[in-house]
């Protein structure tokens, strides 16, 4: 009886450091990326100012989710805000679209997403390709989830709005670099 009380309270203590060893792991799989944006001089193009993080064809903006981790991409408007558009107007981010998935070059058109693609963003609209922001987006920063369950890469674009006094859009800028997705295995 005693030996069956010890094995018990022995596997009770492993299942629980089992537990918090994966939920630990789990935690520490999420990486946090900044992709910062910038406007320039003549307010016509969208820059993205932060170095990518991809290996092969590394343009400013790539972003690359390694094998088994997870991902929070939070796309922020840096810089001048002013937009020389319209009186009292100013710069805000819009919307963020996935498109092309492991396409070479640019898509011709955003959306179209498949399965594996809607499993791993939040997708608001499969046929446009508009994601969902997550929880701490507002009008200078959008925040994205990428679970990176399957291997594959996906353009996106991100959009800033010019918006007057009134709020109405006045006009619309955009860049579109490219995810890399490492997959789970």
């Amino acid at each position: 009886m005693k030996n069956h009380l010890v094995i018990t309270r022995a596997l009770q203590l492993l299942t629980v450091l089992a537990v918090t060893g994966f939920y630990s792991l789990a935690q520490a799989q999420v990486d946090n990326i900044t992709v910062q944006l910038a406007l320039d001089g003549e307010q016509n193009m969208l820059n993205v100012t932060t170095r990518g993080n991809c290996s092969d064809n590394n343009h400013n903006g790539c972003v690359s989710v390694h094998q088994g981790k997870q991902a929070r991409i939070n796309f922020t408007l840096v810089g001048n805000k002013q937009c020389n558009r319209a009186d009292g107007g100013g710069w805000e981010l819009g919307e963020v679209y996935l498109g092309g998935k492991n396409s070479q070059g640019k898509p011709g058109y955003w959306g179209n997403l498949d399965g594996e693609v809607q499993a791993d963003f939040n997708v608001a609209d499969a046929a446009s390709g508009q994601l969902n922001g997550e929880s701490g987006s507002n009008d200078q920063s959008i925040v994205i989830f990428d679970a990176n369950n399957y291997e594959y890469d996906i353009w996106y674009k991100v959009t800033a709005v010019c918006v007057d006094g009134s709020g109405s859009v006045v006009d619309t800028v955009e860049t579109d670099p490219r995810i890399k997705n490492g997959g789970t295995e």
